[in-house]
Formats: C-alpha cells, sequence, structure tokens
C-alpha cells in the first residue's frame, strides 16, 4: 500500500484566452457534473506537476508547462520548485524563481499557470517528528513550539513603504486557512458563494452507528430535561398514530365497497400496483443523496408525512370545499369546464399545501439537517411518494376492474413522479434558502416554489378531469375522444418538463456539496481529524460507495455500518462548518455540534482499528 503524505485540491482555473469559458468553467468544478476529480492524493516524496501525460499530476491547463514544477517532500517539509524558466509559480503570491524552490505548508495556496491549488496534508505528519525534535534542540529545547512549521520566516510587502520586510509568525491551521482565503479572493473575485469564503471553527460518550446522529442531538436545547424530550416525543408519536388510525379507517370503507362490487382481486391490485412507484422513487432518492445521507429514520417520517397525515385533512378539506362551492352552484352556471377548474384549483391548493407543511416542519424543526437543494428534493420526492401510494390505492380499488390498463399508464407509468415533482419544487425552493442571506429572496424563492407547486398540480387535475368528462359524455364521437385521449397524453409534458429542470438543479446542487467536502475538511486534515486517504475520497461518492461495499464483503456488517458513519460523520463536520459561515448561531450550551462530530469521528475509528484487529469471525 502506498503511503498518502497529503493531496493537492484544484480549487479554480482561470479562464484563458486560448480555452473557452465553458471549458475552463468544467475543469475548474463548475461544469455539469460533479467535480469528483480535483483532489491529487500525494503517494510519492517527488511530484511532478505538468501539462505531460507523464507527470504525476496533469494539469488540462494551456498556461502549464509540460513540466512545470517539482513538490518535494522532505525531512524538513514541503517545498515547491519551478522547472520553467518564464511561467509563474507562486506560493501564497510569492512568485518562486526560475530553478528556484520555496517552502509549502499545510492549507498554502499555490499557482501554477492559471491554475490555483491548495495543499492538503497533516500539520505535524510522523515523517517530520525526528526533524521537528532536532530543530527544538538546537533551538535551545523551546517548551513552548506546538508545530514543526512554527517560526516560519515569511516575506511580506509593506506597501507604504515599498520595501519587503520579515516577521516570525505561528501558522496554526487557521492562520493558514485564513492566508489560503485572502489569496482565493485576490486570484478569483467571484468565489463559489458559501464555500471559498466560509470561516472555520475550531465528552459526551458518542452514540452508536444506528443512533440519531450528531445533528439530532442539537435540535432541542441541551438545558431541557428528559421529561420534556420525553412529552414532545409522545406528542409526535401521538399525532402520527391517530393519523394512520383514520387513514387506516377510510381506505378499510374504500377497501369494502371495492369488495363488495369488484370482488376480492380489485383488492389484491389496489394493495400490491401503487407499492411499484413508491420503491422506485425510494431507490431513485437513494442514488440522488450521494454525499450528506439523509437519515433512514428522516427519510420514512416524511413518507409517513404523506401516507399517514396529510391524507385526513387533505380529503376533509377538499370534501368541504367541494360541497361548499357545489352548494353556490346548485342554482347557477354549472358547466363541466367550470366544474374541472375548480376540483382541479382545489386539489392543487389542498393537497400542496398539507403536503408543504411537512416539508416545512422538517426545514424548521430540523434545519440543521436540511442542507441546501439537495435535501429539498429529497424529503418533497419522498413527501409525494407517499401522499401517491395511499391515493392509488384508492384509484385502483374503486375503478382498477374497469379502467386497470388506463390506470397503470397514466399513475404508474407516466405519472409515477407526479406527487413527487410537484411537491419537490417546494422543496428545492426552500432548500435554496440555505444558500443566502438576502431577507427578499428567503421569503419570495419559497413562495414562487410553492406557487410553481400548486400551479403544476392544478394544471395537471383540470386537463385531466376535462379530458375524463369528455371521455364520459362522448362515447359515439371518436374524433373529441381522440383529443381528449391526446391531451391525458399531453398532459403529461408540464410535469416532465420540471423533472428536466430539478435534475439540472440536483446535479448543480450536488456538485456543491463536494465542493462544500474540499473547502471545510481541509484543515481538518491539517488538525488530524481526517485522514488524507478518507479526504481524498470523502468528495469522490462513486469511490466512496465502492470503498464500502469491499468493507461490506471483506470485514462484515458491522464493520461496514462503521465505515458508513464515519464517512457520514466527516461529512457532516464539513456542512455544519459551512452553515456557520454562511450565518447559522452557535447552539445554545456549553457543547457545539463541531465538537460532537469531531469527538464520533476519533470514537468510530478507534472503533473501526479495534475492530480490523479481530477474527473475521466476530465481524458478522
Amino acid at each position: 500500500m502506498n503511503e498518502q503524505y497529503g493531496a493537492l485540491r484544484v480549487v479554480r482555473m482561470l479562464p484563458d484566452s486560448r480555452l473557452s469559458a465553458s471549458a475552463a468553467q468544467e475543469r475548474s468544478g463548475g461544469g455539469w457534473l460533479p467535480a469528483e476529480g480535483l483532489v491529487h492524493v500525494l503517494t510519492r516524496r517527488d511530484t511532478t506537476i505538468g501539462r505531460a501525460l507523464n507527470n504525476d499530476i496533469i494539469l488540462l491547463d494551456l498556461t502549464v508547462s509540460r513540466e512545470h514544477a517539482r513538490l518535494l517532500f522532505g525531512p524538513h517539509g514541503w517545498q515547491i520548485v519551478n522547472l520553467t524558466e518564464q511561467n509563474v509559480v507562486r506560493v501564497n503570491g510569492r512568485p518562486v524563481p526560475s530553478g528556484g524552490s520555496l517552502p509549502v505548508y499545510p492549507q498554502d495556496i499555490l499557482i501554477l499557470g492559471n491554475t490555483m491549488l491548495q495543499l492538503i496534508a497533516p500539520q505535524n505528519p510522523p515523517a517530520l517528528s525526528c526533524a521537528h525534535e532536532d530543530s527544538r534542540q538546537q533551538a535551545g529545547g523551546t517548551q513552548g513550539t506546538t508545530s514543526s512549521f512554527s517560526g516560519e520566516t515569511i516575506s511580506q510587502l509593506d506597501g507604504s513603504k515599498g520595501h519587503q520586510t520579515t516577521r516570525a509568525s505561528t501558522r496554526t491551521p487557521e492562520k493558514l486557512s485564513e492566508l489560503a482565503r485572502q489569496e482565493i479572493a485576490a486570484f478569483s473575485p467571484t468565489p463559489l458563494p458559501g464555500v471559498e469564503d466560509g470561516r472555520h471553527w475550531d465528552e459526551e460518550e458518542p452514540e452508536s452507528v444506528l443512533g440519531p446522529g450528531i445533528t439530532m442531538q442539537f435540535v432541542l436545547p441541551q438545558r431541557m430535561g428528559p421529561r420534556a424530550r420525553w412529552l414532545i416525543a409522545g406528542i409526535g408519536i401521538a399525532i402520527l398514530i391517530i393519523s394512520a388510525m383514520i387513514t387506516i379507517i377510510l381506505n378499510s370503507l374504500i377497501g369494502f365497497a371495492a369488495l363488495e362490487q369488484n370482488g376480492a382481486n380489485s383488492i389484491l391490485l389496489a394493495l400490491t400496483i401503487p407499492i411499484i412507484p413508491a420503491v422506485g422513487i425510494f431507490l431513485l432518492v437513494n442514488f440522488m443523496d450521494r454525499y450528506e445521507r439523509e437519515p433512514w429514520f428522516l427519510r420514512l417520517a416524511a413518507f409517513l408525512w404523506g401516507a399517514l397525515i396529510a391524507i385526513p385533512p387533505a380529503l376533509f378539506i377538499e370534501t368541504q370545499v367541494n360541497n361548499l362551492i357545489g352548494t353556490w352552484l346548485a342554482n347557477g352556471t354549472n358547466s363541466a369546464v367550470f366544474q374541472a377548474l375548480y376540483k382541479g384549483l382545489n386539489a392543487g391548493v389542498t393537497e400542496e399545501t398539507v403536503k408543504g407543511l411537512g416539508l416545512l416542519l422538517l426545514f424548521i424543526v430540523l434545519r440543521d439537517q436540511f442542507d441546501n437543494v439537495t435535501d429539498g428534493i429529497i424529503y418533497g420526492a419522498l413527501i409525494g411518494a407517499g401522499f401517491a401510494m395511499v391515493e392509488n390505492f384508492g384509484y385502483f380499488a374503486s375503478n382498477g376492474q374497469n379502467f386497470l390498463g388506463l390506470l397503470i399508464i397514466g399513475r404508474i407509468v407516466l405519472g409515477w413522479l407526479g406527487h413527487s415533482t410537484f411537491t419537490a419544487c417546494f422543496g428545492a425552493a426552500l432548500g435554496y434558502t440555505r444558500h443566502n442571506h438576502s431577507r427578499w429572496k428567503q421569503i419570495s424563492i419559497p413562495l414562487l416554489g410553492y406557487l410553481l407547486a400548486i400551479g403544476l398540480h392544478s394544471f395537471f387535475d383540470f386537463i385531466d378531469l376535462q379530458a375524463s368528462e369528455v371521455i364520459r359524455t362522448s362515447v359515439a364521437n371518436g374524433t373529441t375522444i381522440n383529443y381528449a385521449l391526446a391531451a391525458i397524453i399531453g398532459n403529461y409534458i408540464p410535469p416532465f418538463l420540471a423533472q428536466m429542470a430539478l435534475l439540472y438543479i440536483l446535479i448543480k446542487s450536488l456538485s456543491h456539496e463536494a465542493a462544500v467536502i474540499r473547502e471545510f475538511l481541509a484543515v481538518e486534515v491539517s488538525n488530524g481529524i481526517v485522514l488524507v486517504d478518507e479526504y481524498a475520497l470523502l468528495q469522490n461518492s462513486f469511490q466512496r460507495t465502492k470503498r464500502e461495499r469491499q468493507v461490506l464483503r471483506t470485514q462484515g456488517f458491522r464493520q461496514w455500518l462503521r465505515v458508513k458513519a464515519l464517512y457520514q460523520t466527516e461529512i457532516g463536520l464539513a456542512f455544519r462548518k459551512w452553515h456557520v459561515s454562511m450565518g447559522d448561531k452557535p447552539k445554545s450550551g456549553y457543547r457545539q455540534p463541531e465538537d460532537a462530530y469531531r469527538e464520533r469521528i476519533r470514537h468510530l475509528r478507534h472503533e473501526i482499528q479495534m475492530a480490523s484487529t479481530r477474527p473475521p469471525s466476530s465481524q458478522i
């Protein structure tokens, strides 16, 4: 196994006149797909960097020479050597002369041509311990030295006097990160929002790998006693049980009526077919949630909100509104078009409001877990999946005997993502508010997402109701029926376009998540919290999944759970630091989530190391 001394992170690449802006954006991590190849692990003490294919690190930058620089790791730390005669090599803004070298420290920024890189490495790696002790003895055994890089003499340009001065500084990871951010700001005036401009903050017994996680520990105030916590949990469970009972009773009435009219086959179809799209959405959500994965119990809670809690109030409100409007129109004009219009609007407003309340509750109560657009789409899709499954039960139980083929095509094949798409529009808008500080956007964007969900849902139901009414009343007119069937098929185009837009937003959000991991875990590598190989693995979701499956095959189920928990805890630490940099307030109490994340990382790594020494039979 190769030794891993550190990593080079590609921070950004400025566009070049010989390189299109779109190509430069894709190579610097701002393109369509999530940037998963922007971290290069340093497995050699002598690493060559350049544009030629024979280099250890290949930079696709036309302003980088074929053999541009060498990054050396020795007893006294890292050094960068400029192999070019005229091209740019800078360390934190300081130019490296041709054929010369400069020391490089963890978190320092390197600029080669138009490419900005950052050295990610432990602040005091084991390979430097001997050299560190020698330097301390030569300095007279100073006891206050805490890092092998302290006391470095750096050059600064005094702008007021126009000459260079030197000063000694203690290069803690926070100061190194500040130097990096200053260099990033000078290199690119428009950094990635909320990522490159972040600030960094530097025991209780950790919970088990199947526990609720760090975020759930800080949902309620730390001063709240056990009785208050159990009371809140009991209220939530009581609401769930009551809603479940009401939903089961309502669906039982529908089932008994269908059993009496259509026989047992209709009930069997109603109990099995609606489960298929729900399972498909669960698998789709599991694939989409690639980085900061949502806990299984919150996914289940979102699904149950749609399947159990949202059904009774939605059905009650829709019934009352339809009866009320029907009474008003009893003595007036009551055309089929107007009926389809108000019924479609009633369904869209009522159902998207009740489903959206679940999203809003998650966003407010579990704000730390509701990280971004990705989470909004995921929770919205699961709430919609639960709602659609129960709703489909009613359709298949009541009409499955006569319209089974149409129901399968319309609600399973073409419309399996219908409810999920509508609710995900509102969820994506809520998730967007975690990216900005603008007050008017925090209000207007969710409102627009909510209105879009209502609009898509109401328009879909209006066309469906109107076309279905035309088919029922125009049996003898084949042309009219064909137009109605074409309208029903075309009715799925607006949801499909919304799904394509959500897919694009999701891809951009996943790219942003990878950037958050790269930026906010860099200093944790210097602090020794995150290992170099873990840092390189976390921002590549497919490689991380492959590693987890390999652990499952070779070391057993329990070790697999520990490794997954370790990776997710490290990613959770990155997102917590990002939220703090975006303005989230510290938690009330003596303990902060950042400390809990770091403590759990240490605990999990210790458990993984201890389990690795046990016999394979005990890993199962």
